[in-house]
């Protein structure tokens, strides 16, 4: 039995009002649907995800940081249908917190919000605070040029998916492509390589429609030119 007597509805609300000072005054509006903050400027939509669990005594309130590149996403969709839509898609927070530069995976305690009493849900807000400020704020800067995700996407390490990008392997090596073809990247041919190679070792056996899906992008990217912009 819980001992906090606030509500899934209460705590959403509570935190609308108390974090979403913060959020409104950097732009962000709120979307309850998703229990999100987004920000969108330009070709770039930022997200402040937070999903709430209920347990058995407490609720866990997570949070994710998610990015959509507007042109790679409308690349992406035009040759294989609609996605997620998110170009950065990493659903733990823990993993851009730990990670010395990005591209390493470092493993490090959970950053969970745990809702134990209902005055916990004064800490929460305090603690959103420190997660926006110090870690979102910086992330979602860091990701406002495609030259940017190009960087992140098309440099080492090439044997896992960089902390900051967060998508499946199939997905970082697509939307590589693209974005390399997007900023002109002299290294395509290379990356072309790279990728057919990882590919092929990690998804040949245990994902075939993966290896489909990515030869359709890269025969598209070979028989089309995409409007160059920075």
């Amino acid at each position: 039995m819980k001992e906090i007597t606030l509500k899934v509805k209460d705590i959403k609300e509570y935190i609308l009002i108390h974090f979403g000072k913060l959020m409104t005054d950097n732009g962000f509006l709120y979307k309850k649907t998703d229990n999100e903050f987004f920000c969108s400027k330009g070709d770039y939509t930022y997200i402040f995800n937070m999903p709430l669990t209920s347990w058995s005594r407490s609720y866990e309130l997570s949070v994710r940081l998610f990015i959509k590149q507007k042109r790679i996403e409308n690349v992406y969709e035009s040759i294989l249908g609609k996605s997620h839509g998110l170009t950065l898609n990493q659903e733990m927070i823990e993993r851009i917190y730990y990670s010395p530069d990005g591209r390493k995976i470092v493993k490090g305690d959970g950053m969970g919000i745990w809702l134990v009493k209902d005055n916990d849900i004064i800490n929460a807000v305090d603690i959103l605070n420190i997660y926006y400020n110090k870690i979102a704020k910086p992330y979602f800067e860091r990701f406002s040029t495609l030259g940017a995700f190009d960087d992140f996407m098309n440099n080492p390490p090439f044997d896992h998916s960089p902390a900051y990008i967060g998508s499946t392997t199939n997905e970082r090596c697509m939307k590589g492509l693209i974005v390399a073809k997007l900023v002109n990247n002299p290294n395509y041919e290379k990356l072309v390589a790279i990728y057919d190679e990882l590919i092929k070792r990690t998804l040949s056996d245990v994902q075939p429609d993966s290896i489909t899906n990515y030869n359709k992008v890269k025969e598209y990217l070979e028989h089309n030119k995409l409007p160059l912009k920075g």
